[in-house]
């Protein structure tokens, strides 16, 4: 059963402006090790700590795609709370995304600060703007959302401005 567009539609905008934060925790360079061997990027910067002073680092430190690659940062849910399109409920910020499913539309990301082996990170994700759209197969909604990665101080380590279609 097709969802209510319009009603789904003002139920999301009710979420523009409204941010969550989760803190994730110190950050461990075997986690971004792991990473980077697992996208074949092998800088020593990311695994020796004297390759990564003399690249400028205080420390090894995680491939830049690391933060905004990790979708859950527990150990998940059970499958049976999944949503139908297979993502956690809470990785949209609490947006009533009920009835539709999500696809990845692009990601904008800045980089401000390198995370080091034992950075402690949280993440603030905000609800930027949803825009009801008609296509040839219907209607959809295109939900921007901005995710920003803080270090324990408040300093901003990275932002990932992030496009989904809920179709």
């Amino acid at each position: 059963m097709a969802p209510d567009w319009h009603a789904l539609h003002g139920s999301v905008k009710e979420h523009v402006g409204r941010s969550t934060r989760q803190r994730l925790g110190p950050m461990s360079a075997a986690q971004f090790q792991r990473f980077a061997v697992a996208v074949g990027d092998l800088n020593p910067r990311y695994f020796d700590p004297e390759a990564a002073r003399e690249q400028g680092f205080p420390g090894v430190v995680a491939p830049p795609l690391y933060l905004t690659s990790v979708l859950g940062w527990q150990a998940g849910p059970a499958e049976d709370e999944l949503r139908p399109d297979g993502a956690e409920s809470e990785v949209m910020a609490g947006v009533p995304l009920e009835g539709v499913r999500l696809m990845g539309a692009g990601q904008e990301v800045e980089l401000s600060h390198p995370v080091c082996d034992g950075t402690d990170v949280t993440l603030e994700v905000s609800v930027d703007d949803v825009e009801l759209k008609h296509g040839g197969s219907g209607q959809f909604l295109i939900l921007r959302l901005l995710r920003r990665y803080l270090d324990d101080r408040g300093t901003e380590l990275m932002r990932c401005r992030e496009t989904f279609i809920a179709r």
